[in-house]
Protein backbone atom coordinates (compact mmCIF):
# COMPACT_ATOMS: atom_id res chain seq x y z
CA UNK A 1 0.00 0.00 0.00
CA UNK A 2 1.03 3.46 -1.01
CA UNK A 3 1.23 6.27 1.08
CA UNK A 4 -0.19 9.73 -0.37
CA UNK A 5 -0.11 13.55 0.39
CA UNK A 6 -2.63 15.60 0.29
CA UNK A 7 -2.46 15.94 -3.07
CA UNK A 8 -2.86 12.26 -4.02
CA UNK A 9 0.32 12.23 -5.21
CA UNK A 10 2.00 8.84 -4.66
CA UNK A 11 5.17 8.06 -2.47
CA UNK A 12 7.25 5.19 -3.46
CA UNK A 13 9.76 3.60 -0.58
CA UNK A 14 12.53 5.99 -1.88
CA UNK A 15 10.35 9.42 -1.66
CA UNK A 16 9.08 8.54 1.92
CA UNK A 17 12.45 7.38 2.75
CA UNK A 18 13.75 10.96 1.70
CA UNK A 19 10.79 12.74 3.47
CA UNK A 20 10.94 10.71 6.73
CA UNK A 21 14.76 12.04 6.68
CA UNK A 22 13.85 15.75 6.03
CA UNK A 23 11.42 15.88 8.65
CA UNK A 24 14.21 14.05 11.36
CA UNK A 25 16.56 16.63 10.36
CA UNK A 26 14.01 19.23 10.73
CA UNK A 27 12.90 18.28 14.08
CA UNK A 28 16.62 18.48 14.81
CA UNK A 29 17.38 21.22 13.70
CA UNK A 30 14.58 22.87 15.98
CA UNK A 31 15.39 21.58 18.47
CA UNK A 32 18.93 21.94 18.36
CA UNK A 33 18.37 25.89 17.35
CA UNK A 34 15.73 27.06 19.33
CA UNK A 35 18.33 25.59 22.56
CA UNK A 36 21.48 27.37 20.79
CA UNK A 37 19.28 31.06 19.92
CA UNK A 38 17.89 30.82 23.77
CA UNK A 39 21.10 30.88 25.51
CA UNK A 40 22.30 33.97 24.81
CA UNK A 41 19.28 35.58 24.15
CA UNK A 42 18.60 34.76 28.17
CA UNK A 43 22.16 35.72 29.28
CA UNK A 44 21.37 39.54 27.44
CA UNK A 45 18.24 39.30 29.06
CA UNK A 46 19.72 38.76 32.63
CA UNK A 47 22.62 41.35 32.18
CA UNK A 48 20.30 43.86 31.61
CA UNK A 49 17.59 43.00 34.39
CA UNK A 50 20.61 42.91 36.93
CA UNK A 51 21.44 46.32 35.47
CA UNK A 52 18.33 47.49 35.09
CA UNK A 53 17.76 46.97 38.75
CA UNK A 54 21.35 48.00 40.34
CA UNK A 55 20.11 51.36 38.85
CA UNK A 56 17.55 52.28 41.23
CA UNK A 57 19.81 50.85 43.78
CA UNK A 58 22.59 52.37 43.14
CA UNK A 59 22.08 55.77 41.10
CA UNK A 60 25.74 56.75 41.78
CA UNK A 61 27.34 54.01 40.76
CA UNK A 62 25.22 52.12 38.59
CA UNK A 63 26.16 54.13 35.19
CA UNK A 64 30.04 53.93 35.95
CA UNK A 65 32.31 53.73 33.20
CA UNK A 66 33.90 50.07 34.52
CA UNK A 67 30.10 48.62 34.62
CA UNK A 68 28.58 50.02 31.04
CA UNK A 69 31.88 48.54 29.69
CA UNK A 70 31.50 44.93 31.20
CA UNK A 71 27.71 44.87 30.03
CA UNK A 72 28.53 46.18 26.63
CA UNK A 73 30.81 43.44 26.32
CA UNK A 74 28.42 40.60 27.76
CA UNK A 75 25.61 42.16 24.73
CA UNK A 76 28.93 42.34 22.62
CA UNK A 77 29.68 38.35 22.78
CA UNK A 78 26.37 37.08 23.02
CA UNK A 79 25.23 39.19 20.08
CA UNK A 80 28.40 37.77 17.81
CA UNK A 81 26.92 34.44 18.81
CA UNK A 82 23.80 34.93 17.31
CA UNK A 83 24.79 35.70 13.93
CA UNK A 84 27.05 33.37 13.52
CA UNK A 85 24.01 31.08 14.57
CA UNK A 86 21.91 32.64 11.88
CA UNK A 87 24.76 32.92 9.49
CA UNK A 88 25.51 28.94 9.76
CA UNK A 89 21.56 28.20 9.04
CA UNK A 90 21.46 30.71 6.47
CA UNK A 91 24.38 28.63 4.55
CA UNK A 92 22.48 25.32 5.21
CA UNK A 93 20.17 26.72 3.52
CA UNK A 94 22.33 28.09 0.49
CA UNK A 95 23.60 24.61 0.55
CA UNK A 96 20.40 22.96 0.48
CA UNK A 97 18.92 25.23 -2.64
CA UNK A 98 22.66 25.31 -4.66
CA UNK A 99 23.21 28.76 -3.67
CA UNK A 100 26.12 28.63 -1.76
CA UNK A 101 28.07 30.31 -4.56
CA UNK A 102 31.84 30.90 -4.11
CA UNK A 103 33.79 33.64 -6.41
CA UNK A 104 37.35 32.24 -6.88
CA UNK A 105 40.52 34.68 -7.14
CA UNK A 106 44.34 34.14 -7.16
CA UNK A 107 45.67 35.09 -3.06
CA UNK A 108 48.00 34.56 -0.45
CA UNK A 109 47.23 31.45 2.24
CA UNK A 110 50.19 31.89 3.86
CA UNK A 111 49.64 35.40 4.60
CA UNK A 112 45.69 34.27 5.69
CA UNK A 113 46.67 31.58 8.12
CA UNK A 114 48.92 34.38 9.90
CA UNK A 115 46.12 36.81 10.15
CA UNK A 116 43.86 33.69 11.80
CA UNK A 117 46.16 32.17 14.34
CA UNK A 118 46.23 33.90 18.34
CA UNK A 119 50.40 34.63 18.70
CA UNK A 120 49.76 31.45 21.09
CA UNK A 121 50.04 28.72 19.08
CA UNK A 122 52.30 26.69 17.99
CA UNK A 123 52.67 27.19 14.16
CA UNK A 124 54.60 26.23 10.96
CA UNK A 125 53.56 28.24 8.11
CA UNK A 126 55.50 28.47 4.74
CA UNK A 127 55.19 31.63 3.16
CA UNK A 128 54.05 32.56 -0.16
CA UNK A 129 51.60 29.59 -0.78
CA UNK A 130 48.96 30.71 -3.41
CA UNK A 131 45.88 29.34 -3.99
CA UNK A 132 42.44 30.12 -6.39
CA UNK A 133 39.37 30.13 -4.45
CA UNK A 134 37.05 32.06 -2.52
CA UNK A 135 39.15 34.18 0.31
CA UNK A 136 36.41 34.49 2.76
CA UNK A 137 34.96 31.30 2.42
CA UNK A 138 38.23 29.49 2.67
CA UNK A 139 38.66 31.95 6.11
CA UNK A 140 35.60 30.26 7.19
CA UNK A 141 36.23 27.06 6.78
CA UNK A 142 40.12 27.63 8.51
CA UNK A 143 38.48 29.05 11.22
CA UNK A 144 35.39 26.55 11.71
CA UNK A 145 38.70 23.90 12.06
CA UNK A 146 40.98 26.48 14.63
CA UNK A 147 37.66 27.31 16.68
CA UNK A 148 36.98 23.40 17.35
CA UNK A 149 40.75 22.75 18.35
CA UNK A 150 40.49 25.29 20.83
CA UNK A 151 36.60 24.78 22.27
CA UNK A 152 37.49 20.43 22.53
CA UNK A 153 41.12 20.72 23.34
CA UNK A 154 40.71 21.46 27.00
CA UNK A 155 42.90 24.23 26.85
CA UNK A 156 46.28 22.53 26.08
CA UNK A 157 48.89 23.51 23.06
CA UNK A 158 47.23 23.39 19.83
CA UNK A 159 49.73 22.99 16.22
CA UNK A 160 48.95 24.88 13.15
CA UNK A 161 51.00 23.68 9.45
CA UNK A 162 50.59 25.15 6.39
CA UNK A 163 52.84 23.27 3.90
CA UNK A 164 53.27 23.00 0.06
CA UNK A 165 53.67 19.82 -1.64
CA UNK A 166 54.10 18.80 -5.58
CA UNK A 167 50.89 18.12 -5.71
CA UNK A 168 48.80 19.92 -3.02
CA UNK A 169 48.43 22.61 -0.24
CA UNK A 170 48.09 21.08 3.29
CA UNK A 171 45.97 22.91 6.19
CA UNK A 172 46.66 21.10 9.37
CA UNK A 173 45.87 21.31 13.17
CA UNK A 174 46.57 19.07 15.56
CA UNK A 175 44.91 19.59 19.69
CA UNK A 176 45.33 17.68 22.10
CA UNK A 177 41.50 17.42 23.71
CA UNK A 178 39.05 15.16 24.52
CA UNK A 179 39.30 12.61 20.95
CA UNK A 180 36.60 11.19 18.32
CA UNK A 181 35.92 7.61 18.00
CA UNK A 182 36.05 5.89 15.06
CA UNK A 183 32.28 6.02 14.61
CA UNK A 184 31.99 9.69 15.42
CA UNK A 185 34.34 10.64 12.82
CA UNK A 186 32.51 9.06 10.05
CA UNK A 187 29.20 11.26 11.10
CA UNK A 188 30.49 15.02 12.39
CA UNK A 189 30.97 16.01 8.80
CA UNK A 190 26.71 15.33 8.63
CA UNK A 191 24.89 18.11 9.08
CA UNK A 192 23.94 19.13 13.61
CA UNK A 193 26.22 15.98 14.77
CA UNK A 194 28.47 16.79 17.47
CA UNK A 195 31.67 14.14 18.76
CA UNK A 196 31.27 15.67 22.23
CA UNK A 197 27.97 16.34 24.01
CA UNK A 198 26.22 19.54 24.37
CA UNK A 199 26.44 19.44 27.99
CA UNK A 200 30.16 19.74 27.79
CA UNK A 201 30.47 21.97 24.91
CA UNK A 202 28.15 24.18 23.45
CA UNK A 203 27.49 24.71 19.58
CA UNK A 204 24.75 23.78 16.67
CA UNK A 205 26.67 20.83 14.93
CA UNK A 206 26.64 22.79 11.85
CA UNK A 207 30.63 23.91 11.14
CA UNK A 208 32.29 20.99 9.83
CA UNK A 209 29.37 20.15 7.25
CA UNK A 210 29.34 23.91 6.18
CA UNK A 211 33.47 23.46 6.38
CA UNK A 212 33.72 20.33 4.33
CA UNK A 213 31.06 21.85 1.56
CA UNK A 214 33.07 24.54 1.22
CA UNK A 215 36.22 22.55 0.71
CA UNK A 216 34.87 20.09 -1.56
CA UNK A 217 33.81 23.35 -3.98
CA UNK A 218 37.40 23.99 -4.18
CA UNK A 219 37.87 20.47 -5.28
CA UNK A 220 40.17 19.76 -1.70
CA UNK A 221 39.05 17.23 1.02
CA UNK A 222 38.88 17.23 4.85
CA UNK A 223 40.48 14.03 6.64
CA UNK A 224 40.52 13.77 10.40
CA UNK A 225 43.23 11.71 12.58
CA UNK A 226 41.64 10.93 16.35
CA UNK A 227 41.93 8.57 19.03
CA UNK A 228 40.01 9.22 22.10
CA UNK A 229 41.69 10.82 25.19
CA UNK A 230 44.31 11.53 22.81
CA UNK A 231 43.07 14.59 20.69
CA UNK A 232 42.42 15.28 16.68
CA UNK A 233 44.43 16.05 13.71
CA UNK A 234 42.38 17.90 10.82
CA UNK A 235 43.90 18.26 7.54
CA UNK A 236 42.27 19.90 4.32
CA UNK A 237 44.44 19.26 1.46
CA UNK A 238 43.92 21.56 -1.42
CA UNK A 239 44.93 20.17 -5.10
CA UNK A 240 47.81 22.58 -6.11
CA UNK A 241 47.58 24.33 -9.35
CA UNK A 242 50.69 24.40 -11.11
CA UNK A 243 49.82 27.80 -13.52
CA UNK A 244 49.12 29.83 -10.15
Amino acid sequence: MKVSNKMNLPLDGLNLESLMETLFYREEFLSIASHELKTPLTSIKLQTQVFRRNSKKEKNTSYSKEKVDRLVDQIDIQSTRLIKIIDDMLDISRIRTGQLVMTKTKFNLSEVVEELLPAQISSKIESNIFINGDRERIIQAMSVILNNAARYGRGLPIKVRLVQRKTKIIFSVQDQGYGISPEDQKRIFQRFQRAVPASEVSGIGLGLFIANEIVESHNGKIIVKSEIGQGSTFKVNFKREESL
